[in-house]
């Protein structure tokens, strides 16, 4: 007879727990930049225009990052196969967007870089840090997310209740 309960890795719940983490910290990188951006917009030239920011990835990718790190800690509490489809679903989905977010601010730097008009020091500095910021997290996250769900993957694969 096969039960209906899931064996998952007990670390699954550190990482979704890092996941949430790193969605506050995308959220926080967000904000910092939203503040900067409208404040050098106000004092210097429109010359630094952010690609990330303006396509709200930091704010939606934190909303999802939490979502998936809370499913991850309740489908390791829990067990249930229900709660596991949901957590292996939203983290292939972060994956997903996390491959978006590490393009966005790879172009973003990238362009920012080669453009030949002098910009000011702040804005030079501090864009580009927060793009580096939520690249590395980023990066970080797509590494989460790809654990969870091949580990979500794998208990489903070998418990016995396949639905």
């Amino acid at each position: 007879m096969s039960s209906p309960y899931i064996v998952l890795k007990q670390e699954t719940r550190m990482f979704g727990a890092a996941q949430v983490m790193n969605g506050l910290i995308h959220f926080a990188l967000g904000h910092i930049w939203m503040q900067l951006y409208i404040r050098q917009n106000e004092l210097f030239l429109l010359t630094y225009l952010p690609i990330v920011l303006i396509s709200g990835y930091p704010f939606g990718a934190s909303f999802f990052y939490v979502v998936s790190g809370i499913f991850a800690i309740e489908a390791e509490k829990r067990r249930s196969p229900k709660l596991l489809k949901y957590t292996i679903k939203t983290n292939i989905y972060c994956s997903v967007l996390s491959v978006i977010g590490i393009f966005l601010t790879v172009a973003e730097i990238t362009l920012f870089l080669v453009k030949p008009v002098k910009i000011q020091w702040p804005q030079k500095e501090s864009g580009i840090i927060l793009s580096v910021y939520v690249c590395i997290f980023s990066i970080f996250e797509l590494y989460l997310a790809n654990t969870v769900a091949k580990w979500g993957i794998d208990a489903f694969r070998h418990s016995n209740y396949l639905t």
